[in-house]
């Protein structure tokens, strides 16, 4: 995880560098160099600009965050990288063609004038800014690529992999992956079902133990990845070793077979020739995870911030309509079985389940406090959980967050429910609009159904279609007791 927090913080500050030199060589080119004549001005200051090129640079990088040009490039093509870098320097001077133009925009409608919009002066500026801008963002991935393939070589900033099966598919995979070290993966060592195996060694690696120990080793060997190595036709092995693995954040690799990638059911990367397998990832692209990210902190901050006043009136009502705080916490299991403490608007009486240990809430349920059962019908109990959205523990829109008590429960009976905490949880969900409040386990084995439909089909227009739905269930009430 170090190695990738660090090959984001190394691609961030090359592109601000390459984003400024850009900018500057345009200017030279245009104002100083001599190859414009009609604009050439040798006392033009060079320094008076460095204030504009910072805020371009913010705004460029801005819009290379939100196209998804941060995330993790190293497991994918140079030229893959490059397509995108050059869609979107297109696009970025297709945003600046039209904020430069407004006023002619305007002269353009009602006139017609092409010429109103496209004068020479302003498209040999865009033009020269835009292949000094296509020449450095890409020459800048480039160097960022060759200088961190030069440090993995040495070792640097590398992710250390965890591979599972110590047999001779194992061994195939460590040859493969030691004949690349410009990937970045360092292995730690095995993990086999067979106990025997324990603490012997395989190619001069260490097999650390069994299904069971891959938290603990994780941790002990700062692992970043898991490889499945070894081709199994149960998908009850597989779904038995996610089980293990599913609370820990790592990435999962699996060596596909033949029929997985004919049958094209799980992504496939091609790593330096080495075929892996991609479970449990996220299906949200990249560009839409961090516009979702975007919206979900506008949209908390603006909730909270506007309806201050009456949050606050509302707090009171709670408080002295019933003993106990206002707002009430509570633990609850967040991505990666990450525990964190969810806020809420109390709507039962204090320490309701002092005696009765966790249960569902049912219809009628004599807990619920009567100004309670109002703002669980209105779902404005919810408004606390903004401040989770803001503080990156939960989303918009995701899986509802249950109690580990449950969490445990749930994982036991209910197949895969290890892809349900692989999401960050959400104020409302899928599950949330399609049923109603949980009142048994029975009604969570239900949600979970629609909670991985949402997992497979992750989108900002799903997302959008989502919200659009809770703000229809609290006009209405539907699917609240």
């Amino acid at each position: 995880m170090a190695a990738r927090l660090f090959e984001k913080l190394l691609t961030f500050l090359f592109d601000v560098l390459a984003l400024n030199v850009a900018f500057f060589t345009a200017f030279w080119l245009r104002y100083k160099s001599n190859l414009f004549p009609e604009v050439f001005d040798p006392y033009l200051d060079l320094a008076s600009y460095l204030y504009p090129s910072l805020i371009v640079s913010g705004l460029w990088v801005l819009l290379f965050f939100i196209t998804g040009l941060y995330r993790d490039w190293y497991k994918e093509s140079r030229l893959d990288e490059l397509f995108v870098v050059w869609r979107t320097v297109l696009t970025g001077l297709f945003l600046l063609f039209l904020i430069t133009s407004a006023s002619q925009i305007t002269e353009f409608v009602k006139t017609g004038n092409f010429g109103v919009l496209f004068t020479r002066t302003k498209f040999a500026v865009l033009l020269t800014y835009g292949i000094c801008m296509m020449f450095f963002a890409a020459a800048n991935r480039m160097a960022m690529h060759t200088l961190l393939a030069a440090l993995f070589i040495r070792g640097i900033a590398v992710t250390n992999v965890l591979i599972i099966g110590a047999n001779e598919s194992g061994v195939r995979l460590v040859k493969d992956l030691s004949r690349y070290p410009q990937l970045g993966y360092k292995v730690s060592g095995f993990v086999d079902d067979d106990g025997r195996k324990r603490g012997t060694e395989l190619e001069g690696y260490q097999v650390h133990g069994t299904y069971s120990d891959i938290p603990a080793i994780v941790k002990k060997e700062h692992v970043g990845g898991l490889i499945i190595a070894y081709v199994s036709t149960s998908p009850n092995e597989i779904q038995r070793i996610l089980e293990y693995c599913g609370d820990i954040k790592v990435d999962i690799y699996m060596v596909p077979s033949l029929v997985d990638v004919i049958s094209g059911h799980l992504k496939t990367h091609q790593i330096f020739g080495v075929p892996l397998m991609v479970l449990l990832q996220d299906h949200m692209p990249a560009w839409e995870a961090q516009i979702k990210r975007l919206m979900d902190i506008s949209v908390a901050f603006s909730v909270l911030a506007i309806g201050a006043p009456f949050w606050l009136i509302l707090a009171a009502i709670i408080r002295f309509s019933s003993s106990g705080p206002a707002v009430y916490k509570q633990i609850r299991v967040g991505r990666n079985g990450r525990n964190f403490t969810m806020y809420k608007f109390r709507s039962m009486y204090s320490d309701a389940e002092k005696y009765s240990g966790p249960q569902w809430a049912s219809e009628d349920d004599p807990r619920i406090t009567p100004v309670g059962r109002f703002i669980r019908k209105t779902r404005l109990d919810e408004i606390p959980q903004f401040i989770n959205v803001l503080k990156g523990e939960m989303s918009l829109v995701g899986p509802r967050p249950e109690r580990p008590f449950f969490v445990e429960q749930l994982k036991k009976e209910i197949p895969w429910y290890v892809r349900r905490i692989k999401m960050k949880p959400g104020i409302t969900g899928w599950a949330q609009v399609k049923h109603k409040y949980d009142a048994s386990i029975e009604d969570v084995k239900q949600k979970v159904i629609y909670d991985l439909y949402y997992f497979e089909n992750m989108s900002l227009n799903l997302d959008l279609k989502i919200l659009l739905r809770t703000f229809l269930v609290v006009l209405t009430g539907k699917g609240a007791h």
